[in-house]
């Protein structure tokens, strides 16, 4: 976009480097929904074989439910966001819809951080719970990954749709 265009300029009116991060944005946000998912079916599958206190073990629970929640979520979305895109919608509007996703993913996060926090702590006073520390812990690391890229790719966004 150059500086004279509208600030609500639309898909005709954006170039196609703009287009491009667009899509490589949607790329990056589904391949975090996907780990979102094998990541959270995984901790599903092997919670039951680490040992975690009780409260730590719900919470667990529940960020996984919350984890292929948001999965579904993002997968709308970006189908959502190619609609818009087709109807010519305002930067504005697809600014808005890339920063929910890219926020919805990033509440999932800090969710999953608290809860290795607690799980790291736990561990230092039982080696037997080390184990539930790792898997909760790697699999937050899969899902960082294409985050942060979904992040980048917003800021990039911001100023190329401003």
């Amino acid at each position: 976009m150059t500086a004279g265009e509208p600030k609500g300029a639309t898909m005709s009116e954006r170039d196609a480097e703009t287009i491009q991060r667009i899509q490589e944005f949607q790329g990056q946000t589904r391949e975090c929904a996907l780990q979102m998912t094998m990541n959270a079916v995984y901790i599903q599958k092997e919670l039951p074989n680490v040992r975690m206190s009780d409260e730590l073990r719900e919470r667990t629970a529940g960020l996984c439910t919350d984890l292929i929640g948001t999965q579904h979520d993002l997968i709308h979305e970006i189908f959502e966001l190619d609609e818009v895109l087709e109807k010519d919608a305002s930067n504005a509007e697809v600014l808005r819809r890339i920063e929910r996703m890219a926020q919805w993913a990033w509440d999932d996060a800090l969710k999953m951080h608290e809860i290795v926090k607690a799980l790291e702590a736990e561990s230092g006073k039982d080696v037997m719970k080390v184990a539930a520390y790792l898997l909760v812990s790697e699999s937050a690391v899969n899902i960082l990954k294409p985050l942060k890229q979904m992040r980048r790719s917003v800021e990039q966004l911001k100023a190329a749709l401003a």
